[in-house]
Parts: structure tokens; C-alpha cells; sequence
């Protein structure tokens, strides 16, 4: 956005007021100095999303972050815009106003004057100053806000998921994704370390061997999941929140815990990383998936029960060759999954509650032989040409691999006549 967000969030607003299209948005008082929103919770049995979440909705639709066709997500539309309204300079809470207890309940907020911003009295510029320029970053909410969605969400009605990937389940991946009898290529390909980070900070580390997979999930168990037991894949278990050194954030990390109960499915082969989603909480991920800029890593969300290819090794394999010629920066084995807020990008990670990183370790093995590659005289160094050797044919089988089995959902390779040179 060109104008900040405060701003552009006051005359919208204000303009959506004057409209009268929505019940419950109106002017407070005759000066037009504050007004109130409709605030209704979720879970009321009254509750009519189309009535009761329109101005969220609204507010949505005009950020770009919903669009008619997508999923109704009302809990998060009216966190988006409550994160907005509390942190732009522009608005205050009047508390003593606002009516949360009635059959219509509302909030009241105060349109705070400039000249009051520049003198400094209004306390929300005070929360405003923490963001650097002012604006209003999307979903950027403090760990309060968070708890807040996730009591917003509790209450909302969510069809229970499939508790496990039964053979029904497993077969909604494409034929191609079964393991092929490549022997130790397969089972490398099938190598994942997984690194779980609260707050910015690393907690836990582990490495998934399982050529099945993993469910990563909390430690406690429902108790009734057979399929999700060591033989059919791997267990790994988010670290406990008793490890978070600070209070507010271990007691919200906690609660955002509880609504990850089912977890989430991880598979790895020759063809990528799959991810199903079966937990309540949103997942988001960025990561070298099969959408979006060509080799970049691309922000994208995890629809419950779908499963989504959320790493590419043969778009990998392509952007080596190209990052080895040159021509673009070092592509990325790791993918990142951001539980429960919105990721936009790394720069604001350290700032997430939950994030985990899932890394291919045989494409981190080839990215650091080519980083050495490099970085060295390929003549002067004869132990990095045997393992140059080794890394180049790896990365020739792999790419032969991956288009020879490209079958009936693949209709081309991404260079036809590619070709990996030492």
C-alpha cells in the first residue's frame, strides 16, 4: 500500500459507516466522534455470518484477503480488522461504551484527532510507535488478540476430520506419489529433519527416517488413532510450551497447542514433501512448492483435509542447475509451516508463536556440495571432485527419475533436454 494503513483504514471506515449497508455500524454520538461495531461471538445460536460478519467480510474483501468462491473464515475476519483497529493511531477503544452482554452486542471506538496523535495523549500511539512506520501490518496481532481467535474459533462449528489417513484417505494423493523401488535414492529423498521454533527461538530439533512419514502433533494423544502409532509412520511431537521462558507467551502458546491436537500428516518421496492439515488451528506454509513464482519460495495456506505438495525436488533439481550456472540465487531445502497466524514473510517469523522447518536433507547434502563447488578451485581440490561427482550424478538420476515416471499427471518435464555437467 502506498498510503499507510491507519490512514486508509480511517476514511474506509468512515465511509462504510455513512453507507448504512451494515446493521450495527453506526455513529456513537451527534459530533461523530466515535461509533459503534457489531460484536457478536460465533458461537451464539442467533449468530448469521452473513449479517453479523459482513463489515469483517468487508474489511477482508478490500485487503485482498478473501475473494467470493474462498473459504468463509468469520473468526479470522474479525481478528484482521480488530488487529487493525488496534493498532492504528487513528482509533481508541471506549470500553465504558461498549455493550458485550446484549442480544445485538457492540463495541465502541473514538476517531482520535490528529492534533491529539501529535501531542501524544492518545494511548494508542503509543502501540502504534512499535511498529516502526506506523502501518497497519495484516494480522501482525499481539499475543491477547491471538488468544482471542483462538476462544473465537473454539466456539465455531467445524465438522470433526478423518482422524487418520486410512487407506481411503492415503489413496487422494496422486498414484505417482508412491514410493517407486528406487532403493537408497528413495529412502534419501525420504530423510527429513524437523525443527520447531517458539518465538524466533529453535526449541527442538529431530530427524524423520520413516519412509511412510510423520504426524507431527502435541504429546498428548486422543487416544483411538491405531494408523498413527510408529508402524504406520513416525510420531514427532511439538515441544511441551513449559519450555518457553516467559510467561504470556508460554500461557498463549499453550492454548494455540490445544487446537493442534490432530496434527498434521507429513510425507516425503522422490516427488516432494505432502502435508495434510487434520488439526482445528489454521497451518500456513512458504516453502519451493508446485504454485506460484517459478523457483521462489511462495507463502500459501493448508485447507483442512487436503493434502498439499508443499516442496518440489524436481523444481528443486532444475533450480540447482541453474543456481550452479549462475543465474539465480541458491534455492531453499527447507520448508516452513507457520501454525495458527498468517505468514507473510521471513522477516517476520521471529515474531510467530509456533513455527516448524522441514528440511530434505539429500537436498541440503546437494546444495552444500555445490556451495563448496563454488566456492573452491574445482581443479585444486581432489576430494570435492569425487563428492562433485557423486552430487552431479545424484542429481542426474533424480531429474531421470522424476520425469521417465511422469505418467498420465505429468505431461512434461520442466527442461526436456536438461542436462547436469560437472
Amino acid at each position: 500500500m502506498s498510503n499507510s494503513g491507519g490512514r486508509r483504514l480511517k476514511q474506509w471506515l468512515v465511509e462504510q459507516i455513512q453507507s448504512a449497508q451494515y446493521s450495527g455500524l453506526q455513529w456513537e454520538d451527534e459530533s461523530r466522534t466515535m461509533f459503534r461495531i457489531p460484536w457478536k461471538h460465533a458461537g451464539k445460536q442467533d449468530y448469521n455470518q452473513e449479517i453479523d460478519a459482513s463489515i469483517f467480510k468487508a474489511w477482508a474483501v478490500f485487503k485482498g484477503k478473501f475473494k467470493e468462491g474462498d473459504k468463509a473464515e468469520p473468526a479470522t475476519w474479525k481478528t484482521r480488522l480488530r488487529c487493525a483497529l488496534n493498532k492504528s493511531p487513528d482509533f481508541e477503544e471506549v470500553t465504558e461504551r461498549s455493550q458485550l452482554d446484549i442480544s445485538e452486542p457492540y463495541k465502541v471506538y473514538r476517531i482520535v484527532p490528529e492534533e491529539e496523535q501529535k501531542n501524544g495523549k492518545s494511548s494508542v500511539m503509543a502501540m502504534a510507535a512499535t511498529t516502526n512506520t506506523g502501518d497497519v501490518t495484516d494480522m501482525d496481532c499481539s499475543p491477547v488478540e491471538i488468544e482471542e481467535l483462538i476462544k473465537e474459533e473454539e466456539s465455531c462449528s467445524i465438522q470433526a476430520s478423518p482422524e487418520y489417513w486410512s487407506q481411503g484417505s492415503i489413496n487422494a494423493f496422486p498414484p505417482h506419489q508412491d514410493p517407486l523401488p528406487l532403493g537408497t535414492l528413495s529412502s534419501a529423498l525420504s530423510q527429513l529433519m524437523i525443527s520447531f521454533y517458539y518465538g524466533g527461538k529453535l526449541m527442538h530439533t529431530t530427524m524423520v527416517t520413516h519412509p511412510e512419514g510423520c504426524r507431527i502433533c502435541p504429546q498428548q494423544q486422543l487416544g483411538r488413532g491405531a494408523l498413527y502409532s510408529s508402524n504406520s509412520m513416525q510420531s514427532v511431537h511439538f515441544p511441551p510450551a513449559e519450555l518457553i521462558e516467559f510467561d504470556r507467551q508460554r500461557y498463549v502458546t499453550r492454548k494455540l497447542l490445544g487446537h493442534l491436537e490432530r496434527g498434521v500428516l507429513v510425507r516425503a518421496n522422490q516427488e516432494g514433501i505432502f502435508i495434510k492439515r487434520l488439526c482445528q488451528s489454521r497451518v500456513f506454509w512458504s516453502g519451493l512448492g508446485n504454485v506460484g513464482s517459478q523457483y521462489g519460495a511462495v507463502p500459501g495456506k493448508i485447507e483442512r483435509d487436503a493434502v498439499v505438495k508443499i516442496f518440489d525436488t524436481g523444481r528443486f533439481i532444475q533450480a540447482l542447475q541453474l543456481y550452479q550456472e549462475g543465474q539465480i540465487s541458491a534455492p531453499d531445502p527447507t520448508v516452513t509451516l507457520c501454525f495458527g497466524e498468517e505468514l507473510n514473510d521471513h522477516s517476520s517469523a521471529k515474531n510467530k508463536l509456533i513455527l516448524v522447518q522441514i528440511t530434505v536433507m539429500q537436498c541440503q547434502h546437494l546444495l552444500e556440495t555445490m556451495n563448496m563447488r563454488r566456492s573452491q578451485p574445482y581443479c585444486n581440490n581432489p576430494n570435492l571432485d569425487m563428492s562433485d561427482d557423486l552430487a552431479t550424478d545424484q542429481m542426474a538420476r533424480i531429474y531421470q527419475d522424476l520425469c521417465s515416471y511422469s505418467g498420465p499427471q505429468r505431461s512434461a518435464c520442466y527442461r526436456d533436454n536438461m542436462s547436469i555437467t560437472a
